[in-house]
């Protein structure tokens, strides 16, 4: 088995990418989809016990759901309008966490990292002002979501990752 090639590698990881920023913003976007932010992010296993890297303004969380928590309880109401994006591939067969049966390389660029980039412009509640964001996440695939028995509906990628800023 090979790597993907340039073609599938620039496919997938741009679907990848544009699903997760389609899906992420829209979550942050909607009182519902707050609740399950926990779902964009890694979970600690026997194999790759660490947790998401999570900062915001200089603010790091310990785990997904202390920043779940903060969106819950404190953000009354957020529109992220997402102007633009690029991702780049970090690594083409990453395995940590993967299970045995998964290890090697990937034709179909399933088990990229990728790196991606965002900037757009967020209102937080009814009366606040509209400011620039830029965010950077580290995206690494999800291996429950791989495999021929896998659940519908999981996440592709999950967050390893991740950097907010709000602009002056």
């Amino acid at each position: 088995m090979s790597n993907p090639s340039e073609d599938v590698e620039v496919k997938a990881s741009s679907e990848g990418a544009q699903n997760f920023v389609d899906s992420y913003y829209a979550a942050l976007n909607s009182t519902q989809g707050r609740t399950g932010l926990t779902k964009f992010y890694i979970k600690p296993t026997p194999t790759a016990p660490a947790e998401a890297d999570i900062s915001m303004n200089g603010n790091v969380f310990a785990n997904p759901s202390e920043l779940q928590d903060l969106f819950e309880k404190q953000v009354t109401k957020a529109q992220y309008d997402v102007h633009s994006f690029d991702c780049q591939v970090i690594n083409r067969n990453y395995n940590v966490g993967a299970d045995e049966s998964m290890l090697g390389p990937d034709k179909d660029g399933k088990k990229m990292s990728l790196l991606v980039l965002v900037s757009g412009a967020v209102k937080y509640g009814e009366d606040g002002d509209e400011r620039g964001f830029t965010e950077s996440f580290i995206l690494v695939p999800n291996w429950d979501a791989l495999g021929p028995k896998a659940p519908k509906g999981l996440k592709k990628f999950l967050v390893a990752s991740q950097n907010f800023r709000i602009l002056v």
